[in-house]
């Protein structure tokens, strides 16, 4: 299990570059004309650790909208008071930049959270992977991911290059940079799952690694 306080925090050490004393006109220029070249380097990096180019952006830029009462945290050596407890409603842009809910209406449903920088998660997802190729998913239950915690200087970055490259193909939400759908959900270790019912209550929440084959279990058991 990975908690959220084990993420990498480090950043580059910023660099001084010393001139000349000017003497001439040109070498100013130079000097200008490698300022600029700096600047707009460092708009390009900032743009492609924001989630390139396109629209999807990681951590999303806009907030993650929440609706309802957020579920209490979330720990696994008591017994879990969010139990029978409806989850709140979570309303952001998948990985394709597309609006996305997660809520209450669409149980039963398996909640994954992820972190791209988790080893844990890395670890899981394949196992889930390959669970899912050869077992079906019981008739009326959603699989759902909210990746997480993203940050740009961590490894492993982006969440979804590195879920495409794993196949993990479940409908997913970008959080924000305040990681709010996270704390919406109780949760503050990785992986994390929530197991909601038919009514959009929870079952059950779980954190660290869980056997594919005991994932597989919990979906039955929220099958309506």
């Amino acid at each position: 299990m990975t908690t959220r306080a084990d993420r990498s925090r480090g950043m580059p050490r910023r660099t001084t570059v010393e001139t000349a004393p000017r003497t001439n006109r040109t070498p100013l220029l130079l000097v200008g004309g490698g300022i600029l070249l700096l600047v707009v380097v460092a708009a390009v990096a900032a743009l492609l650790l924001s989630g390139g180019g396109g629209g999807l952006r990681e951590p999303a830029t806009t907030p993650i909208a929440i609706s309802g009462n957020p579920l209490p945290a979330y720990d696994p050596n008591t017994s879990d008071t969010a139990l029978g407890q409806p989850i709140p409603t979570l309303t952001g842009t998948d990985l394709s930049a597309q609006p996305m809910t997660i809520g209450p209406d669409q149980g039963p449903m398996a909640i994954v959270v992820l972190a791209h920088w988790c080893h844990v998660c890395q670890a899981e997802v394949p196992q889930l992977v390959d669970w899912l190729s050869t077992n079906q998913v019981p008739e009326g239950v959603k699989i759902v991911t909210l990746t997480t915690s993203i940050t740009p200087t961590a490894q492993n970055y982006p969440p979804s290059t590195w879920l495409d490259r794993e196949g993990w193909t479940a409908p997913t939400m970008v959080d924000d940079g305040n990681s709010r759908g996270l704390d919406a959900l109780g949760i503050s270790a990785f992986p994390g799952f929530v197991f909601v019912d038919a009514d959009g209550r929870v079952v059950q929440r779980v954190t660290g690694q869980l056997p594919a084959e005991t994932f597989g279990q919990m979906l039955q058991a929220i099958a309506p």
